[in-house]
């Protein structure tokens, strides 16, 4: 949800698009309350399960004890998947899920702003301005957020399988017997290994996460994840030669 440019070099980037200058703006509603909700429901759950995963681990308890860290974690593990159903009906009835699936021009773009961070090119795609004309946002999400989703994901059902073979053994063997196929078996300390290095990632991507919302070039997002409401630029199609 958020631009990765910073202030000082806006006005060096090439943009591909028509952002930047003194565009036209106008204010839309760019989140429902439904996906504001769900976004910091997952939010709050993801520190949860950061602040009780880590004192299930060292043993170091912010509060209560390693029952109640426990029980709060498996508790959230199920909110978790609640919301989840929740945020993809949302994201559906919105429209939001057509603008969130990875496309060739999302991975072509995610190329050309790893460029403009390495410095080798002053080009950035333009995203998150709004067709007037069509009604609908030009790029809603940025390109990387996209990614970031699709991580989300993959990590949180690795968080669900190792987490659910470690409180329950059962689900372990059933999870054993499926790797059988293809001639692996894991013990508990594999299942504590995954559960860890999914503890690493969201930490990272929560911290890197809060950083790049509270940055003043991404202020008016972080507001329309709030208000719902943001001051977009005006996306104007260009003749291409």
């Amino acid at each position: 949800m958020y631009r990765t440019c910073h202030d000082s070099g806006r006005s060096e980037i090439q943009h591909t698009g028509n952002v930047g200058g003194n565009m036209e703006h106008v204010t839309v509603e760019k989140f429902g309350l439904g996906v504001r909700f769900s976004h910091w429901l997952h939010a709050l759950l993801i520190i949860g399960f950061l602040v009780t995963g880590y004192g299930i681990y060292s043993g170091s308890y912010l509060f209560g004890d390693y029952a109640v860290n426990l029980a709060l974690h498996m508790i959230m593990a199920f909110v978790l998947l609640m919301d989840w159903i929740a945020h993809i009906y949302f994201m559906s009835v919105t429209g939001e899920r057509r603008a969130i699936w990875i496309s060739w021009k999302d991975i072509k773009d995610t190329i050309t702003i790893a460029k403009n961070f390495a410095f080798i090119s002053k080009e950035y795609p333009e995203y998150g301005t709004y067709d007037v004309k069509a009604g609908k946002f030009h790029g809603k999400y940025h390109p990387v957020i996209k990614f970031k989703y699709l991580g989300d994901l993959f990590f949180l059902v690795f968080a669900a399988i190792s987490g659910f073979s470690l409180y329950y053994p059962a689900v372990m063997s059933y999870v054993n017997y499926f790797m059988g196929f293809i001639g692996i078996e894991l013990n508990l300390v594999w299942f504590r290994v995954i559960h860890f290095l999914v503890f690493v990632y969201f930490l990272c991507v929560m911290m890197f996460h809060a950083y790049l919302s509270l940055i003043p070039v991404n202020i008016e997002l972080l507001k329309a994840m709030i208000y719902g409401k943001e001051d977009v630029e005006v996306h104007v199609e260009t003749d291409k030669p």
